[in-house]
């Protein structure tokens, strides 16, 4: 089929080259760029918090008097009678846990100079039960002696002699090593130039993830762990491991159960991580479902659009249409010369809507942190626009098609 004559009835009516061009720019745009969105807050949402998620409780409580000493004697008897009971493997007093939104974090150095590249992350208290209690993987390395383990409260300083990092803090923090487990027996640094501490390196978990993502700077993978017991004034907090297919039975006693071992305080109700994990990730489920549903709109209109636009030309060029099949056009031929010229101006839509997304990806780069647009996004949104497009006008081309000459002809 020849394309001349199309474009050259495109370029004098130019109204549906505008229309339906701009239309399927701006939906190119604004689908790919949402597309790519939601695909990266499912991946976020399929993301392992490098625990034993599915047979974790937390618990907490808090005594109607005492000091921290009092905390901590209360912190030891806690954590002797859950590691005791049945069904627990194993048990640990924490100041937060991955996902949890809330917590402390730190920026070190791998070198003592103050000025040197600091790397952000997030803090976790821990004692020599860590890798058991949260089901670490322990993949370089050694856990936490007991004798490294000490109280810490809110009025000191934070000055651990070792830590246990994860991997993706090795690698960010020693950018010379390809391997987190050659940072074994290295130092981190931190304080101010007049208090400069250095921490060695004794251990390297995988997988585990920070409270929070971060905002302008990503921590989610960056994690270090320090040997103290926290001691919040008279609140004690604890992880609770259970076996598997012990977690529920756990969740109905534990309350009751460190009540009646210490009356003289308010026991909370236990939690599961899989709580942890839907409220932090409810953010990105509605983000998602949101950006969906105006994608599917975006789509319907699109759609609605074309079949509305390519309807009113049927109507315009009745005589056209009836002519070329007096004159012996098929009604095959009828239904090309549409697609073609849908596909001419939907062409010119998809390369402006190219250009638009690129701009637009750019900006929320900018602005909100989102990763640039991967080229086989704006490829495979290109070529399903097309397919759209041709599906679209094929409803009122057919009918076009359908139109016998004479009717036609008689009709205007």
């Amino acid at each position: 089929m020849e394309i001349r004559p199309i474009l050259a009835t495109i370029l004098r009516n130019p109204v549906g080259l505008i229309l339906i061009g701009l239309q399927v720019a701006l939906t190119l745009a604004i689908v790919v760029n949402a597309l790519y969105i939601i695909t990266t807050r499912l991946d976020n949402m399929r993301a392992s918090a490098g625990i034993d998620e599915d047979n974790l409780l937390t618990i907490s409580s808090t005594a109607f008097s005492g000091d921290e000493s009092d905390t901590l004697a209360n912190t030891r008897q806690d954590l002797d009678y859950l590691r005791g009971l049945p069904g627990v493997v194993d048990a640990m007093a924490v100041n937060t846990l991955p996902m949890a939104q809330s917590g402390w974090s730190t920026e070190i150095e791998a070198s003592e100079d103050p000025d040197s590249h600091a790397v952000p992350t997030a803090i976790y208290f821990a004692d020599h039960s860590l890798v058991n209690s949260l089901g670490l993987e322990l993949i370089a390395g050694r856990p936490f002696r007991e004798a490294e383990i000490k109280p810490y409260t809110m009025d000191q300083t934070l000055k651990p002699d070792v830590s246990i990092i994860s991997a993706a803090l090795a690698l960010a923090l020693f950018p010379d090593i390809d391997n987190p487990a050659q940072a074994l027996g290295r130092h981190s640094w931190n304080g101010d130039e007049n208090d400069r501490f250095a921490t060695e390196i004794v251990g390297i978990v995988d997988g585990i993830k920070a409270p929070w993502k971060g905002f302008s700077v990503d921590i989610f993978n960056n994690v270090v762990f320090v040997p103290f017991i926290p001691l919040y004034g008279k609140t004690g907090s604890y992880a609770v491991r259970a076996e598997p297919g012990q977690l529920d039975r756990l969740l109905g006693s534990l309350q009751q159960e460190l009540t009646e071992l210490n009356p003289q305080r308010v026991v909370r109700d236990p939690r599961t991580f899989s709580e942890f994990r839907e409220r932090f990730f409810r953010g990105d489920k509605s983000m998602a479902v949101m950006l969906s549903v105006v994608v599917g709109l975006l789509l319907l209109v699109n759609v609605l659009g074309i079949v509305g636009l390519v309807s009113f030309w049927v109507t315009q060029r009745t005589k056209q249409i009836g002519t070329r099949r007096a004159l012996g056009a098929t009604r095959g031929n009828i239904l090309q010369y549409f697609l073609v010229e849908n596909a001419l101006i939907s062409s010119a839509g998809v390369l402006l809507g190219a250009v638009l997304a690129m701009a637009l990806n750019n900006w929320l780069a900018s602005e909100f942190q989102v990763q640039r647009l991967p080229w086989h996004y704006l490829a495979g949104g290109s070529l399903a626009l097309l397919l759209t497009g041709l599906a679209a006008t094929c409803v009122p081309a057919l009918r076009a098609a359908a139109i016998p000459p004479a009717i036609a002809t008689r009709s205007v």
